[in-house]
């Protein structure tokens, strides 16, 4: 319990700091849309390609987990759309809500994962944290482009339109990046290691920051059905349904345990950065993602413990 609360507190924090920035304004209106911009399409495509590209998959169920990992997400996201409209309707949300809410449900938080798990399991434990990344990272940036495209517009956009802007947006270019680099069985030159961590570093706190700019603290009251609904699913149902999927495939022991974390933790903050980019409701998954790193402190513990992992 200590060292999970440990792990999450200093996100919390340092959400809190960029709030504090915005009030205070310290920095602008326009200074803030410009850190979006920066993290939107440098640091977080960077630091995504980095983890993939120079992994160490050897002495990994690769196939398992990643197999495993595609059902859950397609579930959870499959489950969404088709209840798309019901789930509208009976808790008032508009397109740009929805999408949110589907964010807010199915991403992951990489950072706060790779955090915990060295802590946990042990720094040999972060291969089985890059298989998460490799197979979750560009399934969910696809799909969620996908579900912004439809519902976050009042039109559809055409199928030509649709590919583009998928195929343009960073996130989904250097996931799918860093697997072709990981598939030709090159290895990432150290000075390239280095640039791409130099870079990426500044990702994880620049985009907390932001995501303390956007939040709207009485909205959260205001918003309270989808945030509460998002903290259920993202907290509860993925983590059931990645079980379920990983018992499917026949994933066992660390790694079995490993990809159960990467599915109970909060959304990830680069949704933020996609719904500020794309017409989604950003203030909303700011707020999604604040609470759900608070109920994390109690849900992560929750779940590793079922797992039978002592946290």
């Amino acid at each position: 319990m200590t060292t999970i609360f440990l792990a999450l507190l200093p996100v919390f924090i340092v959400i809190l700091v960029g709030f504090a920035l915005r009030k205070g304004e310290v920095i602008s209106t326009e200074q803030w849309a410009g850190l979006d911009h920066v993290c939107y399409f440098v640091l977080f495509p960077v630091i995504i390609f980095k983890e993939i590209a120079a992994a160490d998959f050897s002495h990994v169920p690769v196939l398992q987990m990643a197999g495993a990992m595609v059902m859950a997400v397609i579930a959870m996201i499959g489950l969404l759309v088709l209840f798309s409209r019901p789930l509208m309707a009976g808790l008032g949300m508009n397109g740009p809500q929805f999408t949110s809410l589907v964010q807010g449900s199915a991403r992951w938080h990489t950072f706060i994962a790779f955090a915990i798990i060295p802590l946990t399991f042990g720094t040999q434990a972060l291969s089985l944290g890059a298989v998460s990344a490799a197979a979750m990272t560009p399934l969910l940036n696809i799909l969620c482009v996908i579900v912004m495209a439809r519902f976050a517009h009042e039109t559809y956009l055409a199928p030509g339109k649709l590919l583009l802007s998928i195929l343009k947006n960073p996130f989904v270019f250097s996931s799918l990046g860093g697997v072709a680099w990981q598939l030709s069985g090159l290895e990432v030159p150290a000075m390239g290691l280095q640039v791409l961590d130099m870079i990426g570093r500044g990702a994880l706190g620049l985009a907390l920051l932001t995501v303390g700019a956007g939040l709207r603290i009485g909205s959260v009251v205001k918003e309270w059905p989808p945030v509460a609904l998002a903290v259920v699913l993202k907290l509860l149902a993925m983590p059931a349904l990645m079980a379920a999927s990983l018992w499917l495939m026949g994933v066992h022991g660390e790694a079995f345990a490993v990809a159960l974390l990467c599915g109970a933790v909060p959304t990830g903050s680069g949704a933020y950065v996609l719904a500020r980019k794309m017409g989604g409701d950003a203030p909303m998954v700011a707020n999604m993602l604040t609470v759900q790193v608070i109920a994390a402190v109690i849900t992560i513990p929750l779940i590793l413990w079922l797992a039978g992992v002592g946290a």
